[in-house]
């Protein structure tokens, strides 16, 4: 999937794994998945790799921040009319997506900082037994480390400590923190 589009010129450092994106397959099939949100879009590489495990009445809804990526975006997700890709903050663009409730799964990888943001959504908008997957859940090591880290604001880490905390409620989820390059938390909400 890598080789069919365009990357930034930092997209080693920010992209998902092919690991991760296999990952994301089997989970969407597994879990009966059609209608995702995907928050943090990117060069698309993640978009890719999930539409490829959708159904042919599938639906990713992408939405990036940056105007540079999403232009790369659009770009290089054109050839699928199952991905729609949002020019914008998803604070301000997920209430615009609230009438097309319940989605499946909503898979984060945007601002550290809006994670526990982005789960109050998710909460409300993901379907009961749907599936929550945030990528970036260890930040470097940071998020179960007190020790001041040279690549991540205190701020950051707090936010992903108060989201994995949360994802780790057995009332409301099942799920895990997968020790992947970067950790990947993957919750089923039970309510």
């Amino acid at each position: 999937a890598k080789a069919r589009l365009s990357l930034p010129n930092d997209a080693d450092q920010i992209t998902i794994t092919p690991e991760d994106g296999r990952l994301l397959q089997i989970l969407i099939r597994l879990g009966g998945i059609g209608k995702i949100i995907e928050l943090g879009t990117l060069g698309g590489y993640s978009s890719l790799w999930m539409a490829a495990a959708l159904p042919a009445d599938g639906k990713i809804i992408t939405i990036e921040k940056d105007a540079a990526r999403f232009a790369l975006a659009q770009q290089n997700l054109a050839h699928d009319p199952r991905i729609t890709v949002i020019q914008g903050d998803a604070m301000a663009v997920l209430p615009t997506l609230s009438a097309s409730a319940p989605f499946d799964m909503i898979f984060i990888d945007a601002d550290k900082l809006r994670y526990v943001d982005y789960l109050d959504w998710a909460e409300r908008h993901i379907r009961k037994d749907g599936l929550i997957v945030a990528d970036n859940t260890l930040l470097f090591g940071a998020a179960f480390d007190d020790a001041p880290h040279p690549r991540v604001r205190d701020t950051a880490r707090q936010s992903i400590r108060a989201f994995n905390t949360r994802l780790a409620d057995p009332a409301r989820y099942t799920g895990i923190l997968l020790p992947t390059a970067e950790g990947l938390s993957i919750a089923q909400k039970l309510f």
